[in-house]
Order: structure tokens, then sequence, then C-alpha cells
């Protein structure tokens, strides 16, 4: 299913439920909400939920790229980011910090049609927050600088970048500037275009800033727990007095059509296989036709019974998948079908295969059970979008701008509950059937043969390496003085925190050892008619003989491939028909069933999950379509520049021939040697409930949760089990720097890390607090001083990876291609001085914001899941988060530099770059690392 607006950051409908007391499974939902409008036209809407001691301020503005003009694209979301660097009362970059140190997060997001801005907070929080977001409404402009504008060019230049180089990473880009006609809002990207980004001056941010940022343009709303009377007080002190402006007129609805099916065709030197794009004209948000088109793409596409499915992936081994979706925006839409298929495949074939499922469609009709469970699943997703204050707020204010009203999205379940089987086979006729469509062949570098027949081949405008520039002179930006906007009040005066501070509340967890010896943890979860549980069946990839890696990974997709008296179809749909999802997954360190279903169908996802565990199908049909599909996997790893980064780095780290070192699909060569004996082998000797440990979540007492697992119990014998001794102790490697050669990359992927240490050792939480200074967040050094300083990236991070054997510490950005040996040189300073510059001041202000951000970490059932999901892998006690706390509290400025001089010395770091060697390679020379060994994507040098 999709959204009617397809907007980014769109999480959520509101709604309150009725409580775990309710036993008669009464799964009835109600909104809860106020809305009401100041003087100057900002709708404000509130929404209170005390059930955790956070709350979400979001703020809509209706102006996204369809406001922008020619010339100027990609200015709605470039201003998007000017507005995170300062404005009248909050000195630059001032924003990332005071949200960091409030224990908070935020972020914003630009679409086609509007921006939105958001912070999470512990309740006491609320004021700053509202202080901090009407200055940004009304207090901003003043305060705009022409080097401030320079760097935060830089800044979304290294965004597109990111975006681009990787494979197919201009594919919907093209989709869009090529079926809408030019001059049509929708014909450029959001992000725009790099010389158009170069051209805006401060008089474009002024102009853009008058026309669409005003009060009237906008909907405020506050999410959670929060003193109602209060809140509309501070609202009214902060926003009220920003002048009314006149309101711009809204977009008007502009549906396009085809005269005739175009082809392109284009050349991406980064991928190698070929892909198919189809994209029809569709409709705008809120149309009527829009729910039944997105149940037909669903039933196009959507599973292993739709016919597209069945033609390309299982008939004709085409592809390893396919996809089919509506996509609704303010103005106008389209219907998408797409398909990355593998090496050396003609598109021609594709086409001709699409053509077949589609007649197959017309013949068969629609099997009313499957618009049922589409209904039923939409309702389940619903809820799901449900669980945070964040996403509550964010919903809200996207629902108001757009559809007019904060609970809009009720209205559209009850739309999706009225589609009918003739209502998709109209739309079918009316808008995909014989229609002109646009088509998009995307091909390997010199197989120009494989597009469609009748491609025109296009060549995409693409910023070279040797044309990117630094528009920014490097370091902080120097503030010109500005005149401030008169006020009623002091507006310089950072508020105090309100009273009634949160604190840490852990849930009641309860456990059980059933029968067959799996254990069980659970928590009873109430706001949402939901239940969200995993089990951990063993140690997954760990359990691989390393000739013969990727056995756990085909094991657990195997496993979703029906029954022993189910075929895939009849299981997908059996799942479908409960309005479930559940989910069979390989990783490093473990196996998982996970699932997510509404609390009423909890017994009959357990027989389901019972029939997967206990009666796998082991059918050769599907073993071939799940090995090709992982091989599909493997190949398309080895293109994306951050996989081949983490691949080489894990292959240094533990050492090439060491189990620890691999991905958990395995590689090409161990994948094709593997059989389906080889998956009933491992299922023989690793499948027993003594490993078995099971999380859940969700509206069901102890009780009841062991009345549903009953019948799994009585038939899963318990087995003894048998865990290989791994050598975790590889050698340090020689050399200091790795260099993978990506290309023509325009950015390059860098990775500074060593080993570290396992979650349950005593150091673990202590690293992760000292980490929390270094790159934890946007508050952080490296994304202070490699982004905003400097502009040399989009984002840089670093943190702990912890497990019981898989552990290691990692810090990490895509920086732009021609600035690589001057990042690098910045990462090796701020890593290298770390300890030295670490100081009370920064330890004090961790503590206080990772406290604070306890406090409300287990809002959500998933939040909880994981909890529980750590505690029963890594053997960690109940009480682990409150341990947490203590140590937090306690720990000392001598405790953190010993840390630091353990975990975080760069002496004992590798480095592992992703670029392009032919003009990044002798820069990376000259940093005094020793040479880069030049190595190929598993690792292994070639010279």
């Amino acid at each position: 299913m999709r959204n009617k607006l397809m907007l980014p950051l769109l999480a959520c409908t509101l709604l309150s439920m009725n409580s775990c007391g309710n036993k008669n499974n009464d799964d009835s939902v109600s909104l809860d909400y106020e809305k009401y409008v100041l003087a100057n036209g900002l709708e404000v809407v509130l929404h209170h939920d005390d059930s955790d001691p956070v709350v979400s301020v979001a703020i809509q503005y209706h102006v996204g790229s369809n406001r922008e003009k020619p010339g100027k694209t990609g200015f709605a979301h470039f201003f998007e980011h000017m507005l995170f660097q300062r404005s009248e009362n909050l000195p630059r970059n001032a924003f990332f910090q005071k949200i960091d140190a409030m224990g908070g997060t935020f972020n914003g997001g630009t679409s086609n049609d509007g921006t939105v801005y958001y912070e999470t907070v512990p309740r006491d929080a609320l004021e700053k927050v509202l202080w901090m977001e009407s200055d940004r409404m009304g207090y901003f402009i003043n305060t705009v600088t022409e080097g401030g504008l320079k760097r935060e060019i830089d800044v979304v230049s290294n965004e597109k970048r990111q975006g681009e180089n990787a494979p197919y990473g201009l594919a919907f880009d093209l989709v869009f500037k090529n079926l809408f006609p030019e001059g049509h809002p929708y014909s450029w990207t959001v992000i725009g275009e790099i010389p158009d980004l170069r051209s805006a001056t401060v008089e474009d941010v002024k102009e853009f800033y008058e026309r669409y940022y005003l009060p009237g343009n906008a909907t405020l709303v506050v999410a959670g727990d929060f003193d109602p009377a209060q809140t509309k007080a501070l609202i009214e002190k902060y926003f009220g007095e920003i002048p009314a402006r006149p309101v711009p007129e809204a977009p008007k609805t502009w549906n396009v059509e085809l005269d005739a099916t175009r082809k392109i065709s284009y050349e991406d030197t980064f991928c190698n296989a070929p892909m198919l794009i189809l994209a029809y004209p569709g409709v705008e948000a809120y149309h009527r036709d829009g729910y039944a088109l997105d149940f037909l793409t669903n039933l196009l596409a959507g599973d292993k019974k739709s016919p597209l499915y069945k033609v390309l992936v299982e008939e004709r081994k085409l592809a390893p998948e396919v996809e089919m979706f509506n996509y609704q925006l303010e103005i106008s839409g389209m219907i998408v079908f797409d398909a990355k298929t593998f090496p050396g495949v003609k598109l021609d074939d594709v086409k001709a295969a699409y053509d077949e499922a589609l007649a197959r469609f017309e013949r068969d009709g629609i099997d009313p059970k499957d618009l049922e469970r589409y209904k039923i699943t939409e309702e389940t997703r619903t809820y799901n979008r449900l669980t945070s204050t964040n996403g509550k707020a964010l919903a809200m204010a996207h629902d108001n701008v757009f559809g007019g009203t904060p609970d809009r999205m009720l209205k559209e379940l009850d739309a999706y509950r009225s589609v009918t089987a003739d209502d998709v086979m109209r739309v079918y006729e009316k808008y995909v059937k014989g229609r002109n469509l646009l088509a998009v062949s995307i091909y390997p570098e010199g197989e120009a043969s494989l597009a469609l027949t009748g491609s025109t081949q296009i060549a995409p405008e693409q910023e070279t390496i040797g044309e990117q520039q630094m528009n920014a002179e490097s370091g902080a930006v120097a503030d010109d003085p500005y005149e401030k906007t008169p006020s009623r009040f002091d507006r310089s005066v950072e508020p105090d925190l309100l009273p009634n501070t949160p604190e840490l509340k852990i849930p009641e967890i309860w456990s059980a050892v059933l029968g067959n010896g799996m254990t069980v943890k659970g928590i009873e979860y109430c706001e949402l008619p939901l239940v969200n549980f995993t089990i951990e069946l063993n140690d997954g990839m760990l359990l691989d003989d390393p000739d013969k890696v990727g056995v756990a990974y085909l094991t657990a997709q195997m496993l979703n491939e029906g029954t022993a008296s189910r075929t895939p179809e009849e299981l997908e749909d059996a799942i479908g028909q409960l309005g479930a999802q559940i989910r069979v997954a390989a990783a490093r360190e473990s196996m998982t069933v996970s699932g997510n279903c509404l609390k009423r169908n909890f017994p009959q996802v357990m027989a389901l999950v019972g029939e997967m565990l206990l009666s796998p199908r082991w059918d050769e049909k599907s073993f071939a379509v799940v090995k090709e599909r992982a091989l599909d996997n493997i190949r398309q790893r080895s293109a994306e520049p951050k996989a081949i980064a983490s691949d080489v780095f894990n292959k240094v780290i533990f050492g090439a021939n060491n189990i620890l070192s691999n991905n958990v699909t395995g590689t090409e060569a161990s994948v094709q040697t593997i059989t389906l004996d080889d998956l009933k082998a491992f299922y023989a000797a690793h499948f027993t409930p003594k490993a078995a440990r099971m999380s859940f979540v969700g509206g069901l007492t102890r009780p009841e949760v062991e009345r549903a697992l009953a019948p799994l119990t009585e038939k899963w014998e318990a087995t003894a089990v048998s865990i290989p001794l791994i050598d975790d102790n590889a050698a340090r490697p020689a050399a200091k720097v790795f260099f993978a050669d990506y290309p023509g990359a325009r950015q390059s992927y860098v990775i500074v890390g060593s080993k570290a240490m396992p979650i349950a050792d005593p150091d673990a939480y202590p690293a992760v607090i000292v980490n929390d200074k270094l790159g934890e967040s946007a508050g952080s050094l490296l994304f202070e001083i490699l982004r905003l300083q400097h502009g040399y990236t989009y984002g840089a991070y670093s943190g702990f990876s912890q497990g019981n054997l898989i552990n290691t510490f990692q810090a990490w950005s895509s920086v732009q291609a021609t600035v690589t040996r001057e990042s690098l040189t910045l990462l090796r300073d701020i890593l290298k001085n770390y300890g030295t510059d670490y100081s009370q001041q920064w330890l004090d202000h961790s503590k206080e914001a990772m406290l604070r951000t306890m406090n409300g970490a287990l809002e959500t059932p998933n939040a909880q899941l994981n909890m529980l999901r750590t505690i029963v892998l890594f053997g960690l006690p109940d009480d682990y988060v409150k341990q947490h706390e203590n140590t937090l509290k306690t720990f000392t400025l001598d405790q953190a530099k010993t840390v630091i001089g353990k975990y975080l010395n760069f002496d004992d770091m590798t480095v592992v770059v992703v670029g392009d060697a032919k003009t990044q390679l002798e820069g990376v020379k000259s940093l005094g690392l020793g040479d880069p060994v030049l190595v190929d994507f598993s690792g292994r040098p070639i010279r």
C-alpha cells in the first residue's frame, strides 16, 4: 500500500485505543485532538497523550519544490537547510546543539509539495522547542549571510552527490523529468541541480521566505505529554505576535496525458545489471480513483500470487523481484512498475513478460479474498503508524495542510474499505490497459543492446569530479551583524525547562520457560491493539561452514517459502488474511522470526509460525528462486560504495579467512556451491527450542501468550545444541590504509575503525558514553567539523557495533571526492586528539543529554521489543537499562579518558576508502599513513 500523499516523513494517523483491560477484543478507534487558529492564520492542533513523558512538535509548511521557478530548482529543500543554520536569537548551529543537549531528536524534510520541521523532546523541554521554532518562523531572515549561503550550497551539493553515487541513482529523477512536460512543477527533482544551487543568492532566500514562510501557510502540531492550557498560552506567546502576511494561492491540479509512448535509455556506469521502469500518468492526492489504484498495483505485483511476480520472477526468471506502486502527489501522480533484472537480461523480454502478466490479470480477474487481504493489511499498517508521538505529530500536520483536517487518514481508511473489485478493474482500464507510458531503460556500461528496442539514448547532465568545487571558504562561517526584529518580550533569553522533569521508567518485564525449553520475555503494551514479537532461533551465520557461508541466510529465506501443506502463495495469503507480517531472517550472529499483527489474531499467527518452523517446504523450485535472489543481492552489494567499504573493513579487521569477516549472504562462489541438502542439514542441527528465545510486546497477558504458544510448545521437541568454537583473535592488519577503486565516484566513502568489545563487557556502555560527543549525532564533533565547519559532507558519524563476537568501532562519512584527503586529515586529527581534548564539559553535556534521552527511549513497542531482544540475545540482565543509567550518573572524566585510550586510539585503527583511484589515490598516499593497499571488493589485495 502507498500513502495518499507520498511525502517523506509521513508516519501515522492518530487515534486513541482501548486499553488492555478490554477483554472483548473491541479494537474500536477514536480520534482525540483540538484544533484552533491564531489571529495571524497559524493553524494549531493539540493531541494529548500522557502514556510516555515525551512531547513532539511538527510544523508543516505548504511549500515544496512544486512552488519553485525553472532555473531555481532545489530551492525549497535548500531553504529547509538554511533554516537550521541560525535565527535572530539562536546563534549559528545552535539548533543542532540545543536539541541534542535537551536529549531530543529533530530533523526536517522537503518533498515535491511541502516542508516539515519536527522535534521530539522530554516533556519539560516543550517551551524551549516552541521558542526555537517560532524564532525560525518569524525571526530568521535578517540573519542570512553570503557565507552561510555558500556553506549550505556545499552541504546540499554533497547530499545530492551521495544519492547519485550509487547504482540507479538517477532512475526516478529521470522519470519525473520525462513523464511530466517541461514547466510542470514535477518536471524537476526536489533536490534540484547543482548549477541552480550555485546560482542561489541572499535575495532569493529573502524572497522565498517572504512568500511562503508565514503563519497562514503552516500548521503547528503538539502531540504528547503536555498541559493543554499552559501549552496554548506558550503558543500564543511565541507565535501569536508573528505578523500575518498574504497566503499564497495553493497549486492547481495538473494531471498529464501522454500522446504517445516514450522510450528513453541511459548508461549507468555504476550498475551491473539492467533495470526497466514503466511509468503511467496517474491522479493527484485524495482523488477517488487513488484507493483502487493502490489495490491494483498490489494485485499486479505486491506478492507471490501476483501475475507480475509469477511471470517475471518464477516463470521467466528475468528478475529477482518486481515492484509496482501508485504515487500520488498534491497536483498530479504516476503509476510505476520497476524491475532490476539479472545481468545480461534484455529489457525487451522484460516488457514482453510484463504484457503477458497484464493479460493474465485480465483473464483471471480479481479474487475477492485478495482484496480483503489488502484491506486488513491497510488496517494493521495504519495502527503501526500510531506508535510514537512524533509519528502522530507529523501525520496530523500533514493531513491538516493537504487533507484539510487532522483526521484525514481515518477517512482514508474508510475509503480503502469501500473499494470493490469493479473499482479496481475500472481504474485498470482507465489508467493502465493500453495506455501510453514512459519506459526508462537503464543498462551497465557498454551494454546498450539490452535497452528496449526503439529507445532514445540520453546522457543525463552530471557533474564530473573535475567540475567539483567548494563554494565557501573552509572553517567556521564568519557572521555579520544584523538588525533585530522588535518583539513584545526579550526573545534572546532562552526559557527554562518546565517543571515535572521526566524520569526513567522501564516497563514491567515478565519471563517464562516453556515446557520444551524455549524462554519467553514479555511486556504488556496497551496503547494499541497490536502485537510485536521475535523468536531468536540460533546464532545465524556463525554456524555456517566457512567454505559455505550463506547456508544460514538461505535457510532463513526458505522458511518464508511455504510449508509442507502450503505453497509460498498460500502461506503469504494466510499471513495477509490476518493483517500480519511474519518473516524469518538470518544475520551475522542470529536467525530470527519477527512478527507483527493485530492483537486479536495472535493465536492464528502463532499457528502459522509453528507451521513455518516445524514443517518447511524444502521445494527445489523455490530454492532456485531464493538462491538466484541471494546471488543478485551479492552482485548488488558489490556495486554499492557503502556496502563495499563495510565488506572490505570486515575482511581487514577480522581476517579474510575468519567466519566473522563475512557478510551473511556469503559470496558468489560460496552460494553457488550450496545445495538444498545443505539447508536441510543446517536445519536439523540448529533448530531446537533450547536455543530459541522469544520476545513479546503487545496487549496480551503472560497466560494469554502462553496459551497461544501451547501448540508450538507441544510439537517442537528439544534436541541437543552444538555451538562451534570461533576464533575472534585475528592479528591486527599490517597496513593502515586500504583503498577500493570505484571509478568515476563523485564521493569517497570512508571508514576509520578497529575491533571493539562485546556488549556484555564492562567497558561496553562506557564506550557508548564517550562516543556521544565524538560522532553519535548532529551535535557531535564529526558532524560539526566535517559538515558544519567545512561543508565536505552531508553527514559524519561514529559508533560502536556491539554483539557477542562481531564488535567494532567505526567512524564513517561519504565525502566530496575532491576533498577526500582533507576529510581524512580531519578525521585523523579529531581521533588522534580526542583523548587529550575530552573535557569535563563534554562529559557533563553527554551525561545530561543521554540521561534525558533515556527517559523517553522506550516510548514505542518496537523500542521495548528491541530492549527485550538485547536481553535475550546477549544475556544481559532485565534491568540493564537501569544499570546503564546508574553507570552514566557516576561516570567520571578519568574513566572516560581511560576508555578513550583503550578503544579510540587512532594508531590502532584501520582506514578504508572507496573512491575514484585515478583522482584520489595519490592524495590518500600523501597523508603519511603509509602506502594504501589497493584491494578488490572482497578485501583481497590486488597489488
